[in-house]
């Protein structure tokens, strides 16, 4: 059993994308409307991106860089609640999590989207 569980995780990490694709159409047919389904695959979605960057970079570079992510993870949030308080001159937490985690999933989408096409050709190359 957990066995299994460490695949399905894997496969996951390793195939975001068709997962991404999955949930949406799952939320589409549950929830009805486009943009919410859209909202719910982007909040569910994000932490899996975050876990294959490391997982993506590991496998081209030989490296973990699972430290990096957390720092710019923590960065990314600082920035979004500086930036937050200097356009409303009040910080709503939830509101600036809100924004750092949707900018977070097309940040780490682009990334692991860029890192598969690196890692294929940099495997093509060496072939």
């Amino acid at each position: 059993m957990n066995q299994m569980l460490a695949y399905l995780a894997a496969v996951f990490i390793t195939l975001p994308i068709p997962l991404t694709i999955i949930v949406y159409l799952i939320m589409r047919k549950t929830v009805k409307n486009k943009k919410k389904s859209l909202h719910v695959t982007v909040n569910s979605m994000t932490l899996i991106y975050v876990l294959a960057v490391p997982a993506a970079l590991f496998v081209i570079f030989e490296r973990s860089f699972i430290s990096y992510v957390f720092i710019l993870l923590i960065l990314l949030l600082s920035l979004f609640v500086f930036l937050h308080w200097k356009v409303k001159e009040e910080i709503v937490f939830k509101k600036a999590f809100k924004g750092f985690w949707r900018f977070s999933f097309l940040l780490f989408v682009s990334l692991h989207i860029s890192l598969t096409i690196y890692g294929l050709a940099y495997r093509l190359m060496t072939l």
